[in-house]
């Protein structure tokens, strides 16, 4: 019996990474960035400390899930913004192709699901840079150009710390809007 638990225990434990939760559910602290939004302004981790944050990583060319979470993040800020409770949480899209989206690009892209870019930032920068945010937050990427990604949110405190970790697609505007009505006012 040992022997089987042995056998799938790495099964487990990687399962639990994709599901994304970590070990006793401790939140861990976001790691450090500094990049571009869709207005070329630079938006750094540090920024994000005081208010909750919701964060997601996509690339205005993918045709798939990016769209359909972008689109209900659009819906979850707008009900976010009807509970007035917008100042408590800042909603951020990283790119996973930076090569392609520009901050214009992404200024595009907001435009196209009418996000409020007054608390939702589209994120860009080097290719190197946003290589290394994604990497040390844990999104899988499917190429070398890092084209294609796990569908990850990132409910981040306002510490500062990611304190939830899961997919976005099966994410519905009425859970974000509980997540930021527990958020400290």
């Amino acid at each position: 019996m040992r022997l089987r638990w042995l056998g799938i225990a790495p099964l487990v434990s990687g399962l639990s990474l994709l599901a994304g939760c970590s070990p006793g559910g401790a939140s861990q602290p976001l790691p450090t960035f500094a990049l571009t939004n869709q207005s070329g302004h630079a938006v750094r981790a540090a920024d994000l400390r005081g208010r909750g944050a919701i964060i997601s990583f996509l690339f205005t060319n993918c045709h798939d899930t990016c769209p359909v979470v972008t689109a209900r993040r659009a819906q979850a800020q707008a009900e976010v913004r009807a509970a007035g409770l917008s100042s408590n949480v800042r909603f951020i899209s990283i790119t996973v192709d930076p090569t392609t989206d520009t901050p214009d690009v992404l200024r595009r892209y907001a435009e196209r699901f009418r996000a409020d870019t007054t608390n939702w930032d589209f994120l860009t920068g080097e290719p190197g840079e946003v290589g290394q945010v994604v990497r040390a937050m844990k999104v899988f990427t499917a190429n070398d150009r890092g084209i294609g990604h796990s569908d990850l949110m990132l409910f981040v405190n306002a510490r500062g710390e990611v304190e939830k970790r899961s997919t976005g697609v099966d994410i519905q505007p009425a859970y974000i809007l509980e997540w930021v009505r527990r958020l400290p006012q």
